[in-house]
């Protein structure tokens, strides 16, 4: 077995390789697990706005905002009394929302905003809009935290194992072994030839 090190740019080489295998690996993993993310997902999601206790208020909200936009297209003399009402029953649950963000570590950059000047409102739109992708951030999130998510763990955790390996002071010859080693666990192919090995220059 040779006892010279990895060169700079082999080890640059390899290094490209391995996140590119790894990268591949997750990704036919994380394909074959999204249909059943999103399918449980829009499962969860009646749940999930029930445990957020904002069902009545967007029921309130959405009464408000349908007598609003019938008060904008025929009767103009309500219509700003109508907007304030709006506004008001959207702050709550706006309210309501920014709250969970905190609690909850979500994005409040989607979150639907108020336009006073809107001459027909489509907050309702919005809102579901918003609520379904942090129900499925959510439920993404406790996927890949079950048993069934444990697969992409265990890759990231040998791809670190790998890469640590790649800028260690170990022989070249004995870093590629023990990579060829972690790929073979991970069922990822990536053999690395002989003449590869005996061609290593020194680091």
């Amino acid at each position: 077995m040779s006892n010279k090190q990895i060169s700079k740019d082999n080890r640059e080489y390899w290094q490209s390789k391995l996140s590119r295998k790894f990268d591949e690996k997750k990704s036919v993993i994380q394909s074959l697990h999204q249909a059943e993310i999103n399918e449980t997902s829009q499962k969860n999601f009646p749940t999930f706005k029930k445990r957020l206790g904002i069902e009545k208020d967007i029921e309130k909200y959405l009464k408000v905002e349908k007598e609003f936009n019938d008060y904008s297209k025929n009767y103009r003399k309500r219509l700003e009394e109508k907007r304030e009402q709006v506004k008001k029953s959207f702050s709550i649950i706006r309210e309501k929302l920014v709250n969970w963000s905190e609690t909850r570590n979500w994005d409040n950059y989607d979150l639907p905003k108020y336009d006073y000047e809107s001459k027909i409102y489509d907050l309702a739109d919005s809102l579901e809009s918003y609520l379904k992708d942090k129900c499925k951030e959510e439920t993404k999130t406790a996927f890949y935290n079950s048993k069934k998510g444990q697969e992409l763990k265990k890759l990231d955790e040998l791809e670190e194992k790998a890469t640590d390996l790649l800028h260690s002071d170990m022989i070249g010859a004995e870093v590629l072994k023990q990579i060829s080693l972690i790929a073979k666990q991970t069922q990822i192919n990536m053999t690395i030839p002989s003449e590869t090995v005996k061609a290593l220059p020194n680091g």
